[in-house]
């Protein structure tokens, strides 16, 4: 005989909620907190402590929906988005912040597939499913309103009171741990995905709909980059997850970099990004703003400097096989080709880079303008190392080729995204030998990634970490320049100068100026201190224009 659902009371049935997400949605916040607590009575006093902090902060979370009919739909959410981050959280050592929700918001359907996995079906089953279903089956004893809203009150201050003689057991504690272990706050589940969610929110409310400022209206190119004989064409790979690190041309013991090596390009081996993700990164090193200022809605309200490239005259082209722009290219020419057709590069997991050089290629060969060529790559992106290169770029065997990396050694996954450095190098020496055999046109390329990588070093894979508790992995990036004999005539370039900046400190910061200065565009927006070529090239120096 089936038995009747149990009844329970609204309160009941949220602190049982809280409880089981405080217990098993919260694996990788207690792997940090436990190890830290010390011997004895006063452990004991610090595990209490940071337990009732964080059961308070999930029960304040799920209080102001707690009244019919709003409350097992919104448990209902909380535990879907909780078992969602908790599976990133647990097996990818990740962290939720406001970047990492806007990564995963500005995500095509096609890179949101390559995650999917039965160790996520099983995780979201365990922490999803099932206690959905037991919610389900449980019966509200609702009472008259008033006597609902009392009743939440209460548990408000008894949380309150518990949290109070918690704080007198191990308290005192807590407080300097957070300010040491920062990573804390972003792995106290489903807190810190509300907390990043809302910030996300309010940053996007104030980027819809705004018109960008104009910047560099002035800008005019000086005579030896002005138009008139033959076309120039800058091409500027923008690099996804590849790690300074991994670059044999940086010092790495594997030839990941046998093409490059070979090609008169300039290496600059310490350069670290804006950010740790696509959705910072790309927007803040187009922009003016440096990463110590940068913030989405500030350079959504200003226009780039590939816009100040169009004032100078240059016509600029945006070719991406990633997951767009993050809106830099939005007043230009930007093209998909992430769901391009060409059976040659294209197939069901999307479209190797090798595409974007056949772009460029026919660019070459049907314009006679001077542009600027954007090719926007897929790169290292995880977690399906093995899905971003060629067959014939499988060197470093045996290699991870599952995206559930926990299930790989760490060697396979690092044999897997060392193929993709080695693709990518191949990627890199194609378009500059495009380039270079082009004789009706001057030329140059630079060479730049978006954000590093980690490969299992402490526990952490892929990227996303907040900037402040990043690894070297995740910020130290690679960039290289080459240039055409006609393009370095043009604009009076000193190689000898150039390769001396090789080992200079540089980051994205410097990509505004940097472009401004190759191009030889003169404006007053532009800053010769922020040009990392700046005083290495003779009279067609960009400068600002008065």
């Amino acid at each position: 005989m089936i038995r009747s659902r149990p009844a329970l009371r609204a309160n009941t049935v949220l602190l049982l909620a809280a409880l089981f997400l405080l217990l098993a949605a919260n694996s990788r916040f207690w792997h940090v907190v436990l190890p830290l607590a010390p011997a004895g009575f006063a452990g004991a006093g610090f595990v209490l402590a940071f337990a009732a902090l964080l059961l308070v902060l999930v029960a304040i979370l799920l209080l102001p929906l707690s009244f019919k009919p709003l409350f097992k739909p919104w448990l209902g959410f909380v535990l879907f988005v909780a078992a969602g981050a908790a599976y990133f959280m647990d097996h990818y050592g990740a962290v939720v912040d406001r970047f990492a929700v806007q990564s995963v918001a500005e995500t095509n359907l096609q890179e949101g597939g390559e995650w999917l996995s039965w160790k996520m079906l099983w995780t979201l089953l365990g922490l999803f499913a099932l206690p959905l279903a037991a919610l389900c089956w449980v019966r509200i004893d609702w009472q008259p309103f008033r006597r609902e809203l009392w009743s939440r009150v209460k548990l408000a201050l008894g949380l309150a009171l518990v949290l109070a003689l918690a704080a007198g057991l191990g308290g005192r504690q807590v407080a300097p741990t957070l300010r040491n272990h920062r990573e804390l706050g972003h792995l106290a589940n489903p807190v810190a995905v509300l907390s990043a969610t809302l910030s996300y929110a309010h940053e996007l409310h104030h980027t819809v709909n705004v018109v960008a400022a104009p910047l560099g209206r002035d800008a005019r190119r000086a005579d030896g980059m002005a138009a008139g004989g033959k076309p120039v064409v800058f091409v500027l790979v923008l690099g996804e997850s590849a790690r300074a690190a991994s670059f044999s041309l940086d010092g790495y013991a594997r030839d990941t970099n046998p093409e490059l090596s070979k090609l008169p390009i300039d290496y600059f081996g310490n350069v670290h990004s804006c950010g740790t993700d696509t959705a910072v990164s790309v927007p803040c090193m187009f922009s003016n703003l440096g990463r110590s200022d940068y913030k989405e809605s500030k350079a959504a309200a200003s226009e780039n400097v590939l816009d100040i490239l169009s004032h100078a005259g240059y016509r600029v082209t945006w070719y991406d096989n990633n997951t767009g722009s993050k809106g830099v290219a939005k007043r230009l020419d930007e093209r998909d080709e992430y769901n391009g057709q060409d059976p040659r590069f294209c197939g069901k997991a999307g479209c190797f880079d090798e595409l974007l050089v056949e772009n460029l290629r026919a660019e070459l060969g049907a314009k006679t303008d001077d542009r600027v060529v954007v090719l926007h790559t897929k790169g290292s992106h995880g977690p399906a190392y093995y899905q971003r290169y060629p067959d014939a770029f499988a060197r470093f065997q045996p290699a991870c080729t599952t995206n559930e990396l926990q299930r790989c050694p760490r060697e396979q996954i690092i044999n897997a995204y060392d193929n993709t450095i080695l693709y990518t190098d191949h990627i890199v020496a194609r378009a500059i030998r495009a380039l270079r055999d082009d004789d009706k046109v001057d030329s140059a390329l630079l060479y730049i990634s978006d954000h590093g990588e980690s490969t299992g070093e402490n526990g952490l894979y892929l990227h996303g970490a907040p900037y402040l508790i990043a690894p070297e992995s995740q910020t130290h990036i690679p960039m290289l320049l080459w240039m055409s004999d006609g393009f370095r005539a043009r604009r009076g370039s000193d190689a000898a100068c150039i390769a001396a900046r090789r080992g200079a400190e540089l980051s994205q910061d410097n990509l505004f100026d940097s472009l401004l200065g190759l191009l030889g565009v003169r404006t007053t927006a532009y800053r010769p201190a922020l040009d990392a070529f700046a005083g290495c090239a003779k009279a067609t120096a960009a400068q600002p224009a008065h």
